[in-house]
């Protein structure tokens, strides 16, 4: 029993075995590389990778994360809409939110240019509170941001570009804090999440935001509190706004948002994955995600690249050994067991990578399965040049040899 268990790890010809299966890796890696650089470079394949680029089965995790009922109500982030407002109306908005001794105002809201010089000295008034931070966006070399004569936003801006990947539509990182020529420049959440905690903040995080993260989404519109203008002016009293963090912004009209696309992102929280629809999520509540992962401190660790590398080569190296020794030895069932196995092979990845997610862990599978399924179909083809190099130069291998 114990030789018949022996032969079954180490079979004969184990030392060719081995040296056939690790040839074959470099075959199949040469071939995936070619593959990959052609369909970079063809425009053929361009209606392919537009359709696939945006999609990652991630989305399956928050589809059913979000129909949870169990979610609660965000209890330390409050939204307020301007909808339409103008500037007299966003200014009475925001004196009647500051009645009410909020810890933190994020304003998400670029008065860019000078309109009516009344109105707009009359909102500049409304902004002198230390408790506003403000937000501005970065074009290229450009900083557009509210005017110098509503505000003086030095010291007390974030940018509020989620990330700076042109080929992201969808919104699933953002990157915290950047370096840019001689200054370093944070982001609008970071730095309302920073005002907010402020001794409890961790010095950590500046080095921790300096690469883009996965926004951790913990809720849609439904999850968090949000204040209309009739809500607010004229009410006497609302103590739970009280040390809270406002976020004024853009949530469109509260009886037709689903139809605005105004400052609307695509989002994984989308509810159609696959096939997207209009985009789901205003910018304002991606940015209370992302404060709201801050204040938690909830990130989403990432499996470095290094053990992807690693396991990639380990699991097509092993699968290949598997594979060849069958191919010579039990082709009856080669191809029902390795058709069999690709397929169980995706489906336990895949599953064991939603389970990482859950729990807070990013796994990218996409190509280590990839790698190692195209790399199995690839047996029969590198079987016809093991063939080839034996009879032409005598190159011995698991397949053939004297």
């Amino acid at each position: 029993m114990i030789k018949t268990l022996l032969r079954k790890i180490a079979p004969p010809n184990g030392f060719l075995l081995f040296k056939e299966a690790f040839f074959c890796m470099l075959f199949s890696f040469l071939v995936v590389a070619i593959v990959a650089i052609i369909g970079l470079n063809l425009s053929f394949f361009n209606p392919f990778k537009n359709a696939f680029k945006d999609f990652s089965y991630l989305d399956l995790y928050y589809a059913e994360k979000l129909n949870d009922d169990n979610f609660d109500l965000n209890d330390k982030i409050v939204l307020v809409n301007i909808d339409r407002l103008n500037r007299k109306e966003i200014a009475d908005l925001l004196d009647e939110v500051q009645k009410h001794k909020p810890k933190v105002i994020g304003l998400d809201v670029i008065f860019k240019e000078k309109t009516d010089p009344v109105w707009d000295n009359f909102l500049a008034n409304k902004l002198k509170n230390d408790a506003f931070v403000f937000a501005y966006a970065i074009f290229g070399d450009k900083e557009i941001e509210t005017h110098s004569s509503i505000s003086n936003t030095e010291g007390n801006k974030g940018y509020s570009n989620f990330n700076f990947n042109k080929e992201s539509i969808v919104i699933r990182n953002f990157q915290g804090i950047m370096d840019k020529d001689t200054q370093t420049l944070v982001s609008f959440p970071v730095l309302v999440a920073q005002k907010y905690l402020q001794n409890n903040w961790l010095s950590r995080h500046e080095f921790f935001l300096k690469k883009e993260r996965p926004i951790n989404y913990t809720g849609n519109r439904d999850n968090f509190l949000i204040l209309e203008r009739k809500d607010i002016v004229d009410q006497e009293t609302m103590p739970f706004l009280k040390d809270k963090i406002i976020l004024v912004g853009y949530l469109g009209n509260e009886n037709n948002y689903i139809y605005d696309i105004e400052d609307k992102h695509y989002t994984p929280m989308n509810k159609k994955f696959v096939g997207k629809s209009p985009p789901d999520t205003f910018g304002l509540i991606i940015h209370a995600n992302i404060i709201q992962m801050l204040l938690t401190n909830n990130y989403i660790t990432i499996v470095p690249n290094w053990v992807l590398v690693l396991l990639t080569i380990l699991l097509t190296f092993v699968g290949l050994a598997y594979f060849i020794y069958l191919n010579k030895r039990q082709l009856a069932s080669y191809i029902l067991r390795l058709n069999l196995v690709q397929l169980l092979f995706i489906a336990i990845f895949t599953w064991i990578s939603l389970l990482f997610f859950k729990n807070g862990i990013l796994f990218k599978i996409t190509v280590i399965t990839a790698v190692v399924v195209f790399s199995l179909g690839l047996i029969g083809y590198y079987k016809k040049l093991s063939h080839y190099l034996y009879k032409k130069y005598k190159w011995e291998g698991y397949f053939y040899h004297d």
